[in-house]
């Protein structure tokens, strides 16, 4: 089921989950008007960590991470990121990521 990330944002859809060396893959597909773009995003241990202690799902940590990742880069989101690039470009991203992960989906 797509997720919705608001009224002028695009539905998603989390479509593969994969253990790396040193933390996750997920894919995403972002599913526009008409089409869909395909999007990977890593997750390492230390992010991981970071943003929840390790308490939280790996995957609700990817979830809430993309939807920001959305929101904030629209038509210009790359095709492939990693969640430290998001904590470095983006303002207030660990909070904005906690505050979205203790919301319901």
């Amino acid at each position: 089921m797509p997720y919705d990330v608001g009224m002028s944002n695009p539905a998603f859809t989390l479509d593969g989950e994969h253990e790396t060396q040193n933390g996750w893959l997920y894919t995403f597909s972002l599913l526009g008007k008409g089409d869909s773009t395909h999007h990977e995003l890593t997750l390492s241990w230390v992010d991981h960590e970071h943003l929840v202690g390790g308490s939280i799902a790996p995957e609700r940590v990817a979830f809430a991470c993309f939807a920001l990742a959305t929101e904030s880069f629209g038509d210009s989101l790359p095709p492939r990121f990693d969640v430290s690039v998001l904590r470095r470009r983006l303002d207030h991203f660990d909070e904005r990521v906690r505050e979205r992960i203790e919301a319901p989906l």
